[in-house]
């Protein structure tokens, strides 16, 4: 990854962070306790049309490998 490439996903990143200040504290909440077998992890996306969209795992064993080799990219 080049330095302009890694300068704009930081200006991104710090935007991010002041229009959603409670996004970054859920995070780091989430990594500071990391991942355990049988957590829940799930997502709901609702579009201004009311359209909505949810899925959920269930944290089995063999998730936690891949989990956290994402939450240490």
């Amino acid at each position: 990854m080049d330095i302009s490439t890694m300068m704009k996903m930081r200006s991104g990143w710090d935007q991010f962070q002041r229009n959603h200040p409670k996004v970054p504290a859920f995070i780091q909440n989430v990594r500071r306790k990391g991942f355990r077998e049988g957590m829940e992890i799930a997502v709901a996306v609702r579009y201004p049309d009311g359209t909505e969209y949810k899925a959920g795992i269930r944290v089995t064993d063999s998730d936690l490998d891949l989990l956290e080799a994402i939450q240490d990219m």
